[in-house]
């Protein structure tokens, strides 16, 4: 493959018209040769500049039939470049004396004023054999021209910026902006004294005051006269290519109109051309699917090493259109496959033909904007709900039953507890401590009688036994047993066979015993014991007597005693 330097020899010895002047080179900052766009490509006989097949396809996606676009040059490559020694913008800046642009421009002017049928019928002419016209070659090489002209302007601006550098060095950083940077230098010129200079017409007026003031305190020169002229000549060749560039996108865009007027709508018309150009027309880029459609014209370039230059993801022609770079960074995936999805619909009615105004298109991009507007809109600000009305008389109630009741059971405050949170009028409670902790015990030891509390049950949750049960019970227990249960009589866990006793101490328990006891207070105590007295004489109550006589009775016995004269019974 050719050197550059011998590609930029061989393309100003055809077009000087015989002049053998060697023109100097861009120098790098290593001293190498500075590698500049080729914007004559297709110069002379309308044959690209050789160009590795294997490597440009490694660069760029081309679908079989398409039109490969022009590259576009990036910032940093061009900021890399040394300029300063380069004497003449012509060296760096070679397609306006290239015969591409001026053949375009001509071809231009010949479509623009050749008279020919109405638009509707050029439409369907256009849209009928587009791929093959003329016509349609010239809008893709046009297109393509356009952004060989950007290309030469970034150049062209790093040659004045690096010129221009020792008037006034701090204008680089104020104005990155490169056609902006160009006309500021103009108006600035090379006077002694740059803050007469009126830039109102041509920048902001923040923008103005910041200059001005930055201008009072440079510490630039004036340039020579020579360097002066070479400053001047590059102006106006950037000029000079913006007029064409404005000349070619007004062509483009209104032909575009034409050929593909819905498409247009959607993504503009330089991206709409860019698009047809790289598919091979609308037929191309009709049978591409809608999640391919970015990849048309990404470049594959990887970033090796610590290179900055390729820091971002791969992007297409179709990431260029307003749309998606109206919206913010983070929404530009979401953006570029909503956009591609409708591109593609647009580009399939522009081929079927059946909306030759754009008004789907247009129909189209208003419901893009609507829905990129409110992809774009902040989450909704989470309310903060109030509490609700307390309810009057506090907490709700629970449900009863028997596990609300076992609950309460067991979480209840016992009979224990209640006595030892209460405290006797006048008397001190007792206390209990062990180590340096002590409890009061309040009214839990009031009372205290050494004996082992039982537990007392709740008759109310207590099992009830049925009549006929306690009829059952008592046929087999006894009456006594039937009795017991009635009067609800219950023994303590802790009873034992084992009493205590004053005279004994501990002594077995007899079971005979307490019936004896009860034999004996029942023959005692039984209804009548008062009125008679078993084996007496006749019907004499015991202990009584008659003629004021005591019924004897044995010594050392114990008797009733004897009643009174008035109540004595008498005897027949």
């Amino acid at each position: 493959m050719a050197s550059y330097a011998d590609e930029l020899l061989a393309d100003l010895g055809s077009d000087s018209e015989g002049s053998g002047r060697e023109s100097p080179e861009p120098v790098g900052d290593n001293g190498a040769n500075a590698q500049a766009p080729v914007a004559d490509a297709g110069e002379g006989k309308g044959e690209d500049m050789e160009v590795d097949g294997a490597e440009s396809q490694k660069l760029m996606n081309v679908p079989e039939g398409g039109t490969r676009p022009a590259e576009e040059m990036d910032q940093q490559e061009v900021d890399r470049m040394n300029l300063k020694d380069v004497h003449s913008v012509r060296s760096v800046a070679k397609l306006l004396q290239g015969s591409k642009l001026q053949e375009t421009l001509r071809a231009i002017d010949v479509y623009i004023n050749q008279p020919g049928p109405s638009a509707e019928g050029a439409n369907q002419a256009m849209a009928a054999s587009s791929e093959d016209s003329d016509e349609y070659r010239l809008i893709v090489k046009s297109n393509n021209l356009a952004v060989d002209i950007d290309n030469e302007v970034l150049i062209v601006h790093k040659y004045i910026r690096d010129h221009y550098a020792p008037r006034f060095p701090e204008l680089e950083s104020l104005i990155p902006n490169p056609w902006d940077f160009v006309r500021a230098v103009q108006a600035l010129g090379n006077d002694e004294s740059l803050t007469k200079a009126s830039l109102e017409q041509i920048l902001p007026h923040g923008t103005v005051v910041v200059i001005s003031m930055t201008a009072s305190t440079t510490q630039g020169k004036p340039l020579s006269t020579q360097e002066w002229r070479r400053v001047e000549e590059a102006t106006e060749s950037v000029f000079e290519l913006e007029a064409a560039r404005r000349k070619i996108l007004s062509y483009v865009e209104s032909r575009m109109t034409l050929i593909a007027p819905n498409l247009s709508a959607v993504v503009g018309t330089r991206v709409a051309t860019k698009l047809l150009g790289v598919a091979g027309g609308l037929t191309g880029l009709s049978k591409i699917p809608a999640c391919n459609v970015h990849l048309l014209g990404a470049s594959k370039k990887a970033a090796t090493g610590f290179s900055t230059a390729f820091h971002n993801r791969p992007v297409g022609f179709i990431f260029q259109a307003p749309l998606i770079q109206e919206v913010g960074e983070e929404y530009h995936r979401q953006a570029q496959r909503i956009v591609s999805a409708k591109a593609m619909l647009a580009a399939r009615v522009d081929m079927n033909g059946s909306d030759k105004y754009g008004t789907y298109g247009a129909r189209i991009r208003k419901e893009l904007e609507k829905r990129l507007e409110k992809l774009q809109e902040p989450p909704p600000v989470k309310m903060t709900k109030a509490l609700p009305i307390p309810k009057e008389g506090g907490k709700k109630q629970q449900r009863g039953g028997r596990r609300a009741r076992k609950l309460k059971e067991i979480n209840g405050t016992t009979d224990l507890k209640k006595q030892q949170n209460r405290m006797e009028f006048g008397k001190a409670e007792d206390e209990a401590g062990i180590f340096d902790e002590t409890v009061g015990l309040g009214m839990m030891s009031a009372g205290q009688t050494g004996r082992v509390r039982a537990k007392v049950a709740n008759k109310a949750h207590a099992a009830k036994m049925s009549k006929s049960n306690k009829d059952r019970l008592a046929a087999l227990k006894g009456r006594s047993a039937a009795s017991a249960l009635d009067a609800g009589g219950e023994s303590s866990g802790t009873a034992s066979s084992l009493s205590f006793t004053p005279v004994q101490g501990i002594e077995l328990v007899d079971p005979s015993r307490q019936r004896r006891v009860d034999e004996a207070n029942a023959k005692w105590f039984k209804e009548g014991t008062f009125s008679l007295a078993p084996g007496a004489r006749g019907n004499i109550i015991p202990g009584s007597s008659t003629s004021g006589s005591a019924v004897p009775s044995a010594p050392g016995s114990m008797g009733p005693p004897s009643l009174p004269p008035t109540k004595r019974p008498r005897v027949e």
